[in-house]
């Protein structure tokens, strides 16, 4: 692991610092490097917080310490916003007897990261709903003037895990209303829903069952285990909710899936774990992926191959119509393939 993503994660995670080593303000090559790693995690915000709160912010330039606290400063405007509607659906669900929890960053928010608002950025509401209830919940949400994206064509997904995002002009976040976690793997839904916690009058899943979607969203949804990578929010989401209860990192099922992430956060320094034999190849791949470009440079060349040969035909067609006839969905693809920022 480079030095600038090493530093990253020390900030983040509250690792002791030498502030002899700490970087010059005047090193442009180290700071425009940490915007850079910092913006592809979504950490940005969380760095600002982090920096400010052990009082680090002084030693950054004026014109990076203005950059951070811009972008700080917008998340929080917007997750302001992210609670007002989170609560409006909410409500609409509520008394209309939806069975259903709000997942990844709409829980986060009115959670663990409620005092602390502005800290992590969220993209989409996403709402996990009892499958007897999404089509009433689509109809709902059409009534309140949240429609998908392009009428001319069947609501687009990648996958049966969530209806296409929806929309309303009036509102700033899109909507996913999910039938499940993971189309990859079978999820007892029934007792994501049924085992709720209820924080701030929002449905949220309870601590256990919000570690195991923040874990399986990156290591098997978004391929994590497959490439051996890591995500820097997704680590800083696990450590906050492992946070909340005792020894909860080490509760998880016994799959391999979570093995890889504490595989990855030992390496971080940030969980003692013995790594099982069996996946020792993985621990090896994961350290030379992070100090060897090269090695780097041809996992994700082979990962990227292998995912895209797992697409099934009918999802790549409805992937190229919606490239060229969905505009919102044009510019995730890009922004997926790293040609728009």
């Amino acid at each position: 692991m480079n030095s600038t993503a090493r530093f990253i994660s020390d900030i983040l995670f509250d690792k002791e610092i030498d502030l002899v080593l700490f970087p010059a303000k005047n090193n442009d090559k180290f700071w425009d490097n940490f915007v850079k790693i910092g913006s592809s995690h979504y950490v940005i915000p969380a760095l600002y917080y982090k920096l400010k709160e052990r009082d680090y912010i002084k030693l950054l330039s004026d014109e990076l310490v203005s950059y951070l606290e811009e972008i700080y400063s917008q998340n929080l405007k917007r997750n302001l916003e992210l609670v007002k509607e989170v609560n409006e659906i909410s409500n609409l669900f509520k008394s209309n007897n939806i069975d259903h929890v709000f997942l990844k960053g709409a829980a986060l928010a009115n959670s663990i990261y409620k005092e602390s608002l502005g800290i992590r950025m969220v993209g989409d509401i996403d709402v996990l709903i009892a499958n007897d209830q999404i089509l009433k919940a689509k109809f709902l949400m059409e009534d309140y003037g949240y429609k998908f994206k392009d009428p001319l064509f069947p609501p687009f997904t990648e996958s049966k895990k969530h209806l296409d995002r929806m929309i309303n002009i009036k509102k700033i976040f899109a909507v996913e209303l999910h039938l499940t976690i993971s189309d990859k793997m079978k999820i007892d839904v029934d007792n994501f829903i049924n085992s709720k916690n209820v924080l701030n009058n929002i449905f949220i899943p309870k601590e256990n069952n919000l570690l195991f979607h923040s874990i399986i969203n990156f290591q098997l949804n978004d391929f994590g285990s497959l490439k051996a990578g890591f995500h820097f929010r997704t680590l800083f989401d696990v450590v906050n909710i492992s946070n909340t209860q005792p020894d909860l990192i080490y509760k998880l099922p016994n799959s391999s899936h979570f093995k890889k992430i504490k595989i990855v956060m030992k390496n971080l320094n940030l969980i003692d774990y013995k790594t099982p034999l069996s996946l020792l190849f993985f621990e090896i791949r994961f350290r030379l992926i992070n100090t060897i470009h090269v090695f780097s440079f041809f996992n994700k060349l082979l990962t990227d191959f292998f995912i895209r040969l797992s697409v099934s035909p009918q999802i790549r067609i409805k992937q190229i119509i919606a490239l060229f006839c969905q505009r919102d969905y044009r510019i995730y693809t890009l922004k997926k393939l790293r040609i728009l920022k």
